[in-house]
């Protein structure tokens, strides 16, 4: 296609508010205008693209979409536009398209009323304000439209026109919810279902066969005014996300929830679920469908349902019950079927769904679901039987051991939490301290970016612990027992012989299984904590007879274990070293292998003898008698190491000082040894200073210390000098000669020191010293603006 038989494009917008605004910005308006303008200017092969009630920071729209479309195809010259807010509020995007889109694809973009053409680049300097301040004008709207929201919220008005299934609205009253009975008890029907462990998918598949109509068909066959979805497949096809949508309402608790979906940014229509602490809940407000402790109960039996998979496999009632201690995953089911078609009671078990796990590996935590049951129904027994047999007792019972645990995990989660944040802080200022070294040069960048990536990983774990932790402390505070239902539940089911189903849904809120312990012997233990609904783990406090049988039956198997230990150990030794006794003959007999064989005994012999008193000494270092005895016994030695060298340090003082005097009388031998040991001296401590500088090039956290004790060593030593100079005045102004003296000589040697290390910094400067040379650059500076300044105050 030529170039000048391409279209001349005008483009007009209309959102919503801008209607508000009056007549001026319609599309009619629109179109006349451009029109004129584009006949006025000599544009021809005129088109118009016109989006009406699409908002400006919105860029998916119809005509609009056409109009890139034809810019694509190369089939548009010209762009014109009213203003450059009808053409997007959105300056990023519109610069793409005004700045390298068009451009890109030789169209001529003009805006009339802001004088924007493209063609004359040298007037389009104020365009991107123009952009960014359209933006900031939908921006704003944006914020005062959800202000106007959120207004009406707090006070608890509803803003969406969405009714919750189960009710309606009359007319006159747009804010009260009314129950629908027909759609209610379909609800109730749905909270039921899932109480009797049934999930989002099964309760689904029910309704669906029972053609019971799906919420949106409800509404538009019986409340018209109320529905807002009308395109649906089938209006008996049910499926697992309206059931969980449904069952998550806390609506039909009676409450008003407002809020429940938010918008972070203006500019995407993408919205987010609100957080708890965002949404606004308002309770009692209508008439309730369900009560609480059936919304509460539904909640848990939701967490248990396993999620379906693609087997025939039959699912256990206990599955989604059962939880691995370590890893806190839940335990799988294992139904086995052997090929010779013999059931076993060991067929039916569950394991740890993470066992032999590619990622996260886990053991087994084997258990034989009849041996779970059997454990369940005992412990369900007992407690029963003792909140009948003596409530009171039952009740002050479990409010101690739940003080007890509270206080302990509050406790441990409070101690990790601050150690966790006082890490958080320590990160922080290792990493500036590591900037800091790196952008004076004294690391290298590799070590630089190990280390960065260390610590910022390091970090990114810990803010996730700290939130986890935070969660948890407020979560203990916060939770309380139960203890009223719990009672009127055993009464409920009092003096029952088998545990049903529903009673195990009733009482039993997890079982944490802990891996087994002995093997696959008779001596196997396995530890199996049960958590009832309503007061959590409770531990039957034993009678003192229980205590005795325990206590006897533990030390049977204790001395039964031991004494099949002691058999065994002893057939092995015996067995041992008759195979070494055998060897060693052959070895005496001069056989080659054989004497290497036995010189690898003898060496084993000799490893596992230390290793046995590595371990007795680990054993004796955990004792803490024997443990504070030996720091007992290293503190003395240290004090007496201190003081040595004290006395030590002390000759040395006098002999130094004897030293300068006789070298102050003019001893030549006492000048030489006296230079001698001073050589020495400093060139220990350059040694000593050159350790510490590799070492603060390669660790942070040193040289972050170092750093901080040369300040605290400089601030010690200029306060106490600062202190003697004080004194020193207050003497000389009080008439001592021998002060002024002082004062003098001490200002002389400071003229000295003050010449000799502004030399050395120059000359260290000079050098290729980059320390040195921003000092020196730094003392020019303020050299010359004393310079200056002195010369102004003369001239004036």
């Amino acid at each position: 296609m030529a170039k000048d038989n391409r279209i001349t494009a005008l483009y007009e917008r209309l959102s919503r508010d801008d209607e508000m605004q009056g007549e001026s910005n319609s599309i009619t308006n629109q179109k006349k205008y451009l029109e004129d303008y584009a006949v006025q200017h000599g544009f021809g092969n005129i088109q118009h693209f016109s989006d009406d009630g699409y908002s400006g920071t919105n860029f998916n729209r119809p005509a609009f979409n056409f109009l890139l479309t034809e810019i694509e195809a190369g089939r548009v010259g010209t762009v014109i536009v009213k203003d450059m807010s009808r053409f997007g509020r959105n300056y990023l995007q519109v610069g793409f398209y005004t700045e390298m889109m068009f451009p890109k694809k030789n169209v001529r973009f003009i805006a009339v009323n802001n004088g924007v053409d493209s063609a004359n680049p040298a007037d389009n300097d104020f365009t991107p304000f123009l952009n960014i301040m359209n933006e900031w004008y939908a921006k704003d709207t944006s914020k005062k439209i959800k202000a106007v929201f959120k207004a009406k919220m707090r006070d608890g008005k509803r803003v969406s026109g969405a009714v919750p299934y189960g009710y309606y609205r009359k007319p006159e009253d747009k804010q009260t919810l009314y129950v629908d009975e027909a759609s209610a008890s379909v609800v109730r029907r749905i909270f039921q279902l899932a109480c009797d462990g049934m999930g989002a998918t099964a309760i689904a598949d029910t309704l669906s066969e029972d053609k019971i109509l799906i919420p949106s068909a409800y509404a538009r066959q019986n409340h018209p005014e109320d529905c807002q979805c009308t395109n649906y497949h089938d209006p008996y096809t049910w499926n697992a996300t309206t059931v969980g949508y449904i069952l998550n309402r806390r609506e039909y608790l009676g409450h008003t929830v407002l809020g429940k979906t938010t918008r972070d940014n203006f500019k995407t229509k993408r919205k987010r679920i609100a957080n708890e602490d965002e949404l606004l809940v308002f309770y009692n407000t209508h008439e309730a469908i369900i009560d609480q402790e059936i919304y509460d109960k539904a909640q848990r039996m939701r967490k248990r349902v396993s999620p379906r998979r693609n087997s025939e496999k039959p699912a256990h009632r206990l599955s989604g019950l059962l939880y691995c201690a370590d890893c806190g995953s839940r335990l799988a089911y294992i139904n086995s079927k052997p090929k010779d078609g013999k059931i076993y009671d060991s067929n039916q078990a569950f394991r740890c769904s993470r066992y032999h796990n590619k990622y996260h590996s886990c053991t087994g935590h084997y258990i034989k679901a009849s041996t779970i049951e059997m454990l369940i129904y005992q412990a369900t027994k007992r407690v029963s039987q003792y909140v009948l047999k003596d409530e009171k007792e039952f009740v002050e019972q479990l409010k101690a051991q739940y003080e007890l645990q509270c206080e302990k995990d509050n406790t441990d989660d409070k101690k990790e939490l601050l150690e966790a944040k006082r890490r958080m802080m320590d990160l922080d200022d290792l990493i500036k301290g590591l900037y800091e070294n790196f952008t004076l040069g004294r690391l290298p960048e590799r070590q630089f970016n190990r280390l960065m990536t260390e610590y910022d990983t390091e970090q990114s774990n810990l803010e996730q612990r700290i939130s986890e932790l935070e969660t948890a402390t407020e979560r203990i505070s916060t939770k309380a027992v139960q203890i009223d239902k719990f009672v009127r539940l055993v009464k409920k089911y009092r003096d029952f012989e088998e545990l049903t189903t529903p009673m195990l849904n009733d009482f039993i809120e997890k079982v944490v299984i802990h891996e087994a312990e002995g093997g696959r012997t008779k001596d196997r233990t396995q530890q199996v904590d049960i958590y009832f609904n309503f007061i959590g783990n409770f531990v039957l406090p034993l009678s003192e007879d229980e205590v005795e049988a325990l206590q006897s039956e533990e030390a049977r198997r204790a001395e039964e274990i031991a004494e099949r230990k002691r058999k065994s150990s002893k057939k092995s030794t015996q067995k041992r070293n008759q195979k070494r006794a055998e060897i060693k003959a052959k070895a005496e007999a001069g056989d080659p292998e054989a004497m290497a064989e036995y010189k690898a005994i003898l060496e084993k012999g000799r490893q596992n003898n230390r290793k046995r008193s590595e371990k007795m000494r680990e054993l004796r270092m955990s004792d803490p008698e024997y443990r504070a005895k030996m720091e007992e016994k290293e503190r003395l030695a240290l004090e007496r190491e201190k003081k040595r060298q004290e006395r030590a340090t002390k000759k040395k003082k006098i002999a130094l000082a004897e030293l300068k005097e006789q070298a102050e009388k003019g001893n030549q031998e006492a000048v030489r040894e006296l230079e001698e040991r001073r050589a020495i001296a400093r060139e220990r401590s350059r040694k000593s200073a050159e350790k510490r500088k590799q070492r603060a090039e390669n660790d942070p956290e040193y040289a972050k210390y170092l750093e901080e004790r040369n300040t605290e060593y400089n601030r010690r030593h200029t306060a106490r000098r600062k202190e003697q100079m004080e004194a020193l005045r207050a003497r000389a102004e009080a008439g001592d000669q021998e002060a002024q003296s002082q004062l003098a000589e001490r200002k002389q040697y400071q003229v000295r020191a003050t010449v000799k290390s502004y030399r050395k910094m120059r000359d260290d400067a000079l050098s290729g010293d980059p320390i040195a040379k921003v000092r020196y650059e730094k003392t020019l500076a303020m050299r010359r603006e004393a310079y200056h300044a002195k010369k102004s105050e003369q001239t004036a």
